[in-house]
């Protein structure tokens, strides 16, 4: 689906810096984020479906009609590669107040857009050894939460 492009923000840190980049795309981000949970609530479940297919919303109905629901949204949020767009377009059409999601989804999102500008501006930077540590450390905090969430979940 259109609305589900992966898109990098590392052009956002090598034009405007890592903290600049990363504060433009993610006000960008929110404000998309926002306009589509909006626009779910405004035209409804029909045309939602439609617009991002049923099997989407059906999913999203289920991750977030558990008792784990906000946790599970959040994680979704902060998992990169997933559906975002779908996400808030899903979220529009439950309970969750517009805050509740502003404050989750913004949260969510931020540490891979802070990682991706950062590296943005070290290529610009040609500092190829920060770039480096920059993907191990995001690398190995991407495993640790996995083997955290997994030995969690085993128990």
């Amino acid at each position: 689906r259109r609305s589900d492009r992966r898109t990098s923000h590392g052009p956002a840190g090598y034009v405007f810096g890592a903290w600049a980049g990363f504060l433009y795309s993610w006000i960008g981000i929110m404000l998309g984020s926002a306009f589509a949970y909006v626009f779910a609530r405004l035209v409804g479940r029909p045309v939602i479906q439609k617009l991002i297919g049923a099997k989407r919303i059906e999913k999203i109905d289920h991750v977030l009609a558990s008792s784990k629901g906000r946790s599970a949204l959040f994680l979704l949020f902060l998992v990169p590669g997933m559906p975002k767009d779908s996400l808030s377009f899903g979220v529009g059409l439950t309970d969750f107040r517009f805050a509740e999601f502003i404050v989750l989804s913004g949260l969510g999102r931020a540490p891979a857009l802070l990682v991706s500008t950062m590296i943005g501006s070290q290529v610009h930077a040609r500092d190829y050894t920060s770039i480096a540590i920059t993907v191990v450390v995001a690398g190995l905090v991407i495993g640790a939460a996995y083997f955290y969430e997994k030995r969690r979940s085993a128990t």
